[in-house]
């Protein structure tokens, strides 16, 4: 009798041991979801952030502020 006890109790650490595995696994797979748009949200925002950059460089280059070579170093700074 007291053997049966004694698995049931096993049994049920060994459950909630693997509750607790499972409630771990998807957490950190909504984790890895989450952390997969904020990604493409920051990539979405960095190109927009870029490009105005770019046209920013061509102004100050077309009104003469910056000459070819600066313009065309920033250029690759930013695009690298």
């Amino acid at each position: 009798m007291i053997a049966w006890i004694i698995y049931i109790i096993v049994g049920l650490i060994l459950f909630f041991i693997l509750y607790l595995a499972v409630l771990g696994i998807n957490r950190g797979v909504e984790a890895k979801k989450i952390n997969n748009t904020e990604k493409l949200k920051n990539k979405f925002r960095s190109s927009k952030n870029i490009s105005s950059e770019l046209k920013k460089l061509k102004g100050l280059y077309e009104n003469g502020t910056i000459t070819r070579k600066e313009f065309t170093a920033a250029k690759k700074k930013l695009l690298s």
